[in-house]
């Protein structure tokens, strides 16, 4: 009973360490938000400002300040970020379903290849990926459009997508679908109206997954995206950064409000998320 305690004690430590590591950095970027300039470059590092100031956030939203203005069209990245990640999360959605189901339904030579590809695939860094997409793009004439940044995430995305959906699928009984196909529905039918209900939290998974890779990605957008008006906010971020000053606080006023809609999806779906990840993992 002792050796257990202990375990349970160790195991809840070290869980309870992992946390605050992760959230120190939420939280610095939300107290330095609220810090004076004096704070945010004080020695030692002030952990919690004395005084509340709030003219960083009125100044992302709009609103008159007390010092010198500079004026970020929030509004715009946010509208850029929402239709890149909302097009890249139906496009993975749209791709992931019909070949995770192939590969989990159908026997044929080279499945083994394919699934160890997605594998490989989804260890590459966006790095790589950049030259190769930039002359493509350029070559076809999408190098300065949403399109290009949407294919682009699209890629990241999908390797993943398929693997979390195929182990979906594979935990749904072929019987089910038989039975359908012998009171008249075809497979279209079939995979639409009664095996996707059965695999909502794999989509979940896979839709808020492919969300947050497009909703935060910077590479891509930076490589792709030549003009202002189509920029998202991972690259609004860095209007704040100059050659000789650093709007330090403004800029993590502007990532904070940023980050607002991936927490509140993630705490909203955060079950189906988690069971989606781990659907088949015990037989």
């Amino acid at each position: 009973m002792f050796r257990e305690k202990r375990e349970f004690y160790a195991r809840f430590a070290l869980g309870l360490l992992a946390t605050l590591i992760y959230l120190l950095p939420l939280y610095w970027m939300v107290t330095t938000s609220l810090k004076t300039s004096a704070e945010i470059f004080h020695k030692p590092p002030v952990l919690f400002p004395t005084t509340l100031q709030t003219d960083s956030y009125k100044q992302i939203l709009g609103l008159p300040t007390g010092r010198q203005e500079i004026y970020i069209n929030a509004g715009l990245y946010l509208k850029n970020s929402l239709i890149i990640a909302l097009s890249t999360t139906f496009l993975t959605l749209g791709m992931a379903v019909p070949a995770a189901y192939a590969v989990s339904r159908f026997r044929f030579r080279g499945r083994s290849t394919f699934l160890l590809f997605l594998l490989v695939a989804q260890m590459l860094p966006a790095v790589l990926l950049v030259i190769p997409l930039f002359v493509l793009f350029r070559n076809i004439g999408i190098s300065n459009q949403y399109t290009g940044v949407i294919l682009a995430d699209t890629a990241l995305a999908l390797p993943f997508s398929i693997i979390v959906l195929r182990t979906s699928f594979l935990q749904i009984p072929t019987e089910i679908e038989e039975a359908a196909w012998i009171d008249g529905g075809s497979r279209l039918q079939v995979l639409y109206y009664i095996i996707l209900p059965l695999v909502r939290a794999g989509l979940v998974a896979v839709g808020v997954f492919s969300f947050l890779i497009a909703w935060g990605e910077f590479v891509f957008a930076l490589s792709f995206l030549q003009n202002p008006e189509l920029h998202p906010v991972s690259i609004g971020v860095f209007q704040f950064v100059g050659m000789y000053k650093s709007n330090f606080d403004s800029m993590m006023a502007f990532s904070t409000l940023v980050s607002i809609p991936a927490v509140v999806a993630f705490l909203f779906l955060q079950k189906q998320f988690i069971s989606g990840l781990t659907s088949g993992s015990v037989k």
